[in-house]
């Protein structure tokens, strides 16, 4: 048994046998009665302090590559917790404001990867590739920006990678859509069923009677 679950064991089963011992002897009340609740007590506090399983976790030991898909997901986590940080040191307003803006996308897709893990191989690149590049850019940008030096390679080499922050901020932005795109579809497919059965019962004027006024 692991140290974690012993820990569990003595704390519910303590608990569960002072609760009966209170009612039985201190009490003095039903044997039965008091031993029932001991029982539950006990029974309530395993369930309670039983640790649940990550989703993510089971969806992926259920993949024979869910153990390199989780490690990336983790990097990739470590990798938008990067920009954001590399983002606080970058002294000029505008190009701070875009390093932030792509983290704020970067956990919105990472979020929405959490949700639909069976989205993952669609992220692949992204948490491969995307991410670990836009962290070596936006902490190359803020290591030019504390250098203190504003020689012609250096501002060169920072007005690209402000081009390429819009760029990447841009290609995030659309593959969050592309990721709501069948969410979207069978939304706006419900919303018109809707109206025609609304139509048909009689709560609300069809496009036909809408265009005759």
């Amino acid at each position: 048994m692991k140290k974690g679950q012993l820990r569990q064991l003595v704390l519910s089963l303590g608990v569960g046998i002072a609760v009966f011992l209170v009612l039985a002897l201190g009490l003095r009340w039903n044997f039965l009665f008091s031993a029932a609740l001991g029982v539950g007590i006990y029974l309530g506090l395993w369930f309670l302090l039983t640790p649940r399983a990550d989703p993510i976790t089971l969806y992926f030991a259920q993949r024979p590559d869910g153990g390199e898909m989780q490690a990336l997901m983790e990097e990739a986590e470590r990798d938008l917790k990067a920009i954001r940080s590399a983002a606080g040191r970058i002294t000029d307003v505008r190009t701070h404001e875009d390093a932030l803006a792509l983290t704020e996308t970067g956990d919105r897709l990472y979020c929405y990867l959490r949700e639909h893990p069976e989205k993952s191989d669609q992220m692949r690149r992204f948490m491969e590739y995307y991410l670990p590049t836009t962290v070596k850019l936006v902490e190359s940008y803020a290591e030019f920006d504390s250098a203190g030096v504003e020689g012609e390679n250096i501002r060169t080499a920072k007005e690209e990678i402000e081009k390429t922050m819009d760029t990447i901020n841009e290609a995030f932005e659309k593959l969050l859509d592309d990721l709501y795109q069948n969410a979207a579809f069978e939304a706006s497919a419900d919303a018109r069923v809707l109206k025609t059965v609304l139509a048909q019962d009689g709560y609300m004027k069809s496009d036909f009677e809408k265009q005759e006024e």
